[in-house]
């Protein structure tokens, strides 16, 4: 029984012991012979070792590239202007929004500051305006005139400027002043303290439906 568990042991795993004939002292070899048939048996072991080795680190790099994606997903969570495909029908934004360039807008009769403007905005199943271009800013510009609108850009201290569905600024115009929170007038974006009242502008996709 002795026997038989040594031979066992000797053949799991990357193990370095010698098979049972070669510590058996019933069979003396010479040291040359024994160091030979050692070497022989290290040798036949090793391609295993190496594929056990290399199967464990893959697997370990596996789960890392997995973590990092799930992590990456998770915390991406970008809403995103889609026009509607082709073959179907843009439906008109609801009453009292202005339709332009894919999105809907509506502008406030209201004033509030510049977080409970984002709440309003939830509301309506809407943003803090997001505006993706200086064109489209010029048009608000012109359109607006002298009052101030809240729209969706903020920033923490010291830190840059992002929309209110978690994007970076682009920096597609410049943002006047050293405020928190942005808003647009006749003179363009501009930035203030958060708490001011002011009135808000927000803006939500275009409804699709197919043709019937």
């Amino acid at each position: 029984m002795e026997r038989g568990s040594q031979r066992a042991e000797g053949d799991s795993g990357c193990s370095d012991r010698l098979t049972p004939e070669a510590t058996t002292a019933s069979s003396p070899r010479s040291p040359d012979a024994e160091s030979a048939r050692n070497a022989g048996k290290n040798r036949a072991l090793t391609p295993k070792c190496i594929k056990d080795r290399i199967f464990i680190i893959a697997t370990v790099v596996l789960v890392i590239l997995l973590s990092i994606v799930i992590i990456a997903l998770a915390v991406k969570k970008t809403e995103i202007f889609l026009p509607c495909p082709p073959f179907v029908s843009v439906v008109a934004c609801p009453d009292s929004w202005i339709g332009y360039k894919g999105k809907c807008f509506y502008i406030s009769k209201e004033e509030r500051d510049w977080l409970t403007s984002l709440k309003n905005c939830s509301s309506f199943n809407a943003l803090l305006a997001v505006i993706d271009t200086q064109s489209e800013l010029d048009f608000w510009v012109e359109f607006l005139g002298a009052p101030h609108y809240w729209f969706g850009l903020s920033r923490e201290v010291n830190q840059i400027w992002k929309w209110s569905n978690g994007t970076e600024f682009k920096e597609q115009f410049p943002v006047r002043g050293e405020g928190l929170c942005a808003y647009v007038n006749e003179k363009g974006a501009s930035s203030t303290v958060c708490s001011t009242e002011k009135y808000f502008l927000c803006s939500r996709p275009e409804s699709c439906a197919t043709g019937g």
